[in-house]
């Protein structure tokens, strides 16, 4: 049995987040047209914890009333509700809570023709990746002047333009790409991927974190 939202906590959710995904990287709309005279709609009410047994992230001593709250909801399109179940360690229970928690607040904003920027707490990532987040400080410390960094396989080389680049590498991180996805919403790197290589580049305020703090 799956512990479902009703169709009025389905709207709500929608609604809370101006029908857009709630995933700050992506921020799709998830309702307009469709191409004809109607409108159509990609959006998804997503569990936080699992509906049922077995599923993304399932809390078992939650009770049914629990499961099926708004509370326990996130509206998101259709590719992240299926990228934050395929990839469970990169979206934690306090992630999509994070999520779902700007989103509204973001809704809120642009009724009133604002706008919020989100707050660069590299102290909440590092306890996400502390081993990734240490070893980066580590680089940083014995090249402060560099920001550009690689991700790639040890199975493979990698010829860059002679200048000192970071690389971090699969077999090292798990679920490594996933981490990436994260440090972007952080505000701690931008991807800067060209010619298929993995390419991204710290930000000034993510580098003076690990600067500081080492």
């Amino acid at each position: 049995m799956r512990d479902n939202f009703t169709q009025a906590d389905v709207k709500e959710l929608a609604r809370q987040s101006g029908y857009k995904c709630s995933n700050p990287s992506c921020r799709r709309p998830t309702v307009g047209s469709d191409g004809g005279e109607g409108s159509t709609s990609i959006g998804v009410a997503a569990h936080i914890c699992a509906a049922a047994a077995g599923g993304p992230r399932f809390h078992e001593e939650m009770t049914t009333e629990e499961r099926s709250s708004i509370k326990n909801g996130i509206w998101l399109c259709q590719t992240c509700s299926r990228l934050v179940d395929a990839d469970i360690p990169s979206h934690s229970i306090d992630t999509l809570h994070e999520w779902k928690k700007l989103s509204e607040i973001r809704a809120y904003l642009a009724l009133r023709n604002l706008e919020v920027a989100r707050p660069r707490n590299f102290n909440e990532l590092e306890k996400k990746m502390p081993e990734l987040i240490a070893e980066m400080r580590k680089d940083l410390s014995n090249n402060p002047f560099t920001r550009e960094f690689i991700i790639m396989s040890k199975r493979h080389t990698y010829n860059g333009s002679g200048k000192t680049i970071f690389s971090y590498f699969f077999e090292d991180h798990e679920h490594l790409q996933g981490k990436m996805t994260i440090c972007g919403n952080y505000g701690a790197i931008v991807e800067i991927t060209f010619n298929n290589v993995e390419r991204y580049e710290f930000t000034e305020g993510f580098a003076e974190y690990l600067e500081g703090s080492s």
